[in-house]
């Protein structure tokens, strides 16, 4: 028989407790490979993934990522939604610590812990959901790919299927990747350094792929670099776009080099997955053949201020949202009349307009059908007393405010609509009067 001990071991509460205490360990050591593989969860995911115990724990690494991005909130959900995603991603994704998160999100340190189980254990139900046994089906499945090469090729359609970009601090992305390198740069005695990259402009990509991809790199150039060398990442601004250069800037001598093992040559895909990774954001990866001095060379999009139009004609609304945004990179204008919108958005391009409904002469009813007529595919949202939600999405809108609109309320759902809002020192405000 079964003592007191070993009922409540098997009892589906404590199983339950347990997997998600696993998942914690998982989600909190996300990219240590040494810890990865010989984690539970990566021992329960060996019969189904094939490979070496490296793949599987980076088969883990991803299904994990997986569940995270599963739980990005719908636009429409309210903003407390976003919390537990939020609190996850900057944790797992981002390696920030608690104490940085509180900062971010303006959070209690209870709040933030709170936020934190909340999402692993919204993690850990769609992991156990995963994990259960598929169903037997009529049909033969389709052969699962079975070398680590297929595997990759089969991860990268997925993810590029997926992309999401937005505007990124790559200062930001950069120092996180480095943390998490900062162990196998040690160990091989490498000397990275990221030269002054505050000054550089937001890039347009996806975060989660241009940290993979960064890393993917890094870890190819941790392979083929000497012991010992020094490596130095800078970026050059160019025409609507940005040149990111990691290269070798010094060789070894022989009597400064370490007495640090070779690493044994190995088949990676390392390379073949931040080269795809890369263009999946509208970008290109090159590395350059100069003898004895490793370079690569990344170009991506550079996110352009976005232009914000305000549709209104109380001018005391449109400079109240130009003093909320006043602290972001964000182009605010504004225009007072109906019959002026279409030539507003014909000289601005705006990415975003905000619609009042009560305005003389041509409502913003009438306003929203004319530009949806006229071909004007950006988001419009309806900002009005008024509560027509159902109305205003069968007319063309993408989502409803109710006045009055608090500056929260107004920056989540530019969030929601233009991703990443970034901050500026000074103002970009810049009103459009109409004749």
């Amino acid at each position: 028989m079964m003592n007191e001990k070993e009922l409540t071991d098997n009892s589906p509460d404590h199983q339950t407790e347990a997997f998600q205490n696993d998942v914690r360990t998982a989600l909190t050591h996300l990219y240590d490979n040494a810890f990865l593989q010989s984690h539970p969860l990566t021992l329960l995911l060996a019969s189904s993934a094939p490979g070496d115990r490296l793949t599987q724990a980076q088969a883990l690494r991803r299904l994990l990522l997986d569940c995270i991005e599963r739980l990005r909130p719908q636009p429409t959900a309210p903003s407390d939604a976003a919390r537990a995603y939020a609190v996850l991603t900057y944790r797992c994704v981002d390696g920030l610590t608690i104490e940085e998160i509180e900062r971010k999100l303006g959070l209690s340190r209870r709040q933030t812990y709170r936020e934190w189980t909340k999402g692993i254990d919204a993690v850990a139900s769609q992991l156990q959901d995963l994990l259960q046994p598929a169903p037997p089906r009529s049909a033969p499945a389709a052969p699962l790919p079975s070398t680590r090469q297929e595997l990759a090729e089969a991860e990268l359609a997925r993810l590029s299927q997926e992309a999401r970009c937005e505007a990124l601090d790559l200062n930001e992305v950069l120092q996180g990747v480095c943390h998490l390198l900062g162990s196998r740069l040690q160990s091989r005695s490498i000397d990275m350094t990221v030269n002054e990259l505050s000054t550089a402009p937001p890039l347009l990509a996806d975060r989660t792929l241009l940290r993979q991809a960064l890393l993917n790199l890094l870890s190819h150039a941790l392979d083929v670099l000497p012991a010992g060398t020094r490596l130095t990442i800078e970026s050059t601004e160019q025409a609507g776009s940005l040149q990111i250069l990691l290269r070798q800037t010094s060789r070894p001598q022989p009597m400064e080099t370490p007495s640090v093992s070779p690493i044994p040559p190995r088949e990676g895909v390392a390379l073949t997955v931040a080269q795809s990774l890369i263009g999946a954001q509208n970008g290109r990866l090159t590395l350059h053949g100069i003898p004895d001095l490793w370079s690569a060379e990344i170009v991506l999009p550079t996110a352009q201020a976005p232009t914000v139009l305000i549709v209104d004609d109380n001018q005391t609304l449109v400079d109240l949202f130009q003093r909320y945004l006043a602290g972001h990179r964000i182009v605010v204008a504004g225009v007072y009349r109906g019959d002026a919108v279409l030539e507003a958005v014909r000289q601005l391009h705006p990415q975003l307009i905000l619609l009042d409904v009560m305005m003389p002469h041509q409502d913003g009813w009438e306003v929203l059908q004319g530009l949806r007529q006229a071909g004007v595919a950006v988001p419009i949202l309806v900002c009005s007393v008024l509560r027509e939600h159902e109305l205003a999405l069968a007319l063309g809108a993408n989502d409803t405010l109710v006045k009055p609109v608090s500056q929260p309320v107004l920056l989540d759902a530019l969030r929601r609509w233009l991703g990443t809002l970034s901050p500026l020192d000074g103002s970009h405000s810049t009103p459009f009067r109409s004749a």
